[in-house]
């Protein structure tokens, strides 16, 4: 059958090739509801008692709970009103999902919302109406709502939720806002203003930014931005526009406005990995970018002192005989793994605890091999609530998440092939019984 739909005499036809591509988009629809629906089950099974009857059950649980669940907190995913799921349990499911912990309680969060606040619009996703992924983004809008603002937006969206735009769900959310909420309003829009630089997703030695700004600023800055490139080129710089505008920028931050491009220079330090025309090199603490030598002798140009220094042995053993480890053992250990060891955590290691795989106090070492970074919420799972993990012979981190879920965490250095099997592909190994 199916290929009698892709072919005709043997060769692919647009008309089967558009049928197999509608076919496919269908069974992908189809695997997310499955997906949702499972999750959502999940919720059901596991949520933790309703308000009002919080009180007594803590009454009962409480000494179970304090022996079990310490550190382990009560999550709100969704709005007013909807379940509330175990923190252990739920970033249990964002593993299992192959997503982090942040972006695993968005997705779950967003489904109870959907499930018990959006009813409506869950309906016609269930009836394969409405792309999950919209009706996510409508239940991202209103988890904020009080339970009759959620209603309103579910009436006036389901009936024709797969044709409204993400512009029309906006403005009917702050209706919702305004009718429901007023206190919610925010006093002045510029409250959303931001500026983001990605520091952690930095690719050869370059980063984005995104910014969100007063329009007279941005305005002011456009024309500096326009003035900086103009400038540069007058000065013999042959680089493209956007090459030249972002230097421009850069001069902005360092003081040196659109005329003066001479000005104090300031210090560099960058640790080199290797002597390599092209090298990892840490510019600042925690986050390895690869830099060209092109761009260390460029950098030497706009700093007063540059300090280049070897970074420590990666394959000694180090160890101590304290308890805390030593500045050099703290510094290694990040350098080994540059993330939280948590499955699909992304947190820059620099910003984490350094954890014990062994307990200290149960006879585990302070040593290069029994250390390893975990991100404050994640040490809190392993130490107060119901994570546990080890590293295995061949340096794989097992976890055993709270419901029996095993996850395997591989961070070591890619092959020479180039085949990258780091823990951004963290595998689910199965249940222990």
């Amino acid at each position: 059958m199916r290929k009698a739909l892709l072919t005709c005499d043997d060769e692919p036809t647009p008309v089967g090739l558009v049928a197999a591509v509608r076919a496919a988009a269908d069974v992908e629809r189809r695997v997310q509801l499955d997906k949702a629906r499972a999750v959502l089950e999940w919720v059901a099974a596991r949520q933790l008692p309703e308000d009002r009857a919080a009180e007594e059950w803590a009454d009962e649980h409480l000494d179970q709970m304090t022996k079990d669940r310490f550190g382990s907190q009560a999550l709100h995913l969704a709005g007013p009103g909807a379940p509330v799921v175990e923190e252990d349990e739920a970033y249990e499911i964002a593993a299992a999902l192959g997503l982090s912990r942040q972006s695993g309680s968005r997705y779950v969060g967003d489904l109870i919302e959907l499930r018990y606040r959006l009813p409506r619009i869950w309906s016609r996703v269930t009836a394969l109406d409405l792309p999950l992924w919209k009706a996510r983004k409508v239940a991202a809008a209103t988890c904020t709502l009080p339970e009759a603002g959620a209603a309103y937006v579910d009436a006036q969206l389901a009936w024709a939720a797969a044709r409204t735009t993400l512009a029309q769900i906006e403005r009917t959310v702050d209706e919702a806002m305004v009718r429901f909420a007023p206190d919610l309003l925010p006093e002045d829009p510029s409250d959303h203003r931001d500026v983001i630089v990605d520091l952690d997703n930095a690719r050869h030695g370059l980063v984005s930014i995104d910014a969100l700004l007063d329009l007279d600023d941005a305005l002011d800055l456009e024309d500096a931005l326009r003035a900086g490139a103009a400038a540069l080129k007058d000065a013999g710089c042959d680089d493209p526009l956007g090459v030249r505008r972002a230097k421009a920028l850069g001069h902005l931050a360092r003081g040196q406005g659109t005329l003066d491009l001479q000005q104090e220079r300031r210090p560099l330090i960058v640790n080199v990995v290797n002597g390599a025309a092209t090298c990892e090199a840490f510019v600042r603490p925690g986050q390895p970018v690869t830099v060209t030598l092109d761009q260390i002798r460029d950098w030497c140009t706009t700093a007063t002192r540059v300090t280049v220094r070897e970074v420590l042995d990666l394959a000694a053993d180090y160890a101590t005989d304290s308890y805390a480890p030593t500045e050099k053992l703290a510094t290694q250990v990040r350098r080994l793994h540059s993330t939280c060891v948590f499955p699909f955590c992304s947190r820059a290691s620099e910003r984490c605890d350094v954890d014990h795989v062994v307990e200290y106090a149960d006879g585990g070492p302070t040593s290069t091999a029994n250390l390893a970074p975990l991100c404050r919420t994640h040490h809190r799972m392993k130490t107060h609530a119901r994570w546990r993990y080890r590293r295995r012979p061949d340096g794989v981190f097992e976890w055993t998440g709270p419901m029996g879920q095993v996850f395997e965490v591989d961070d070591r250095p890619a092959p020479p092939d180039g085949c990258d099997c780091r823990h951004r592909a963290a595998r689910p190994r199965g249940m222990k019984g």
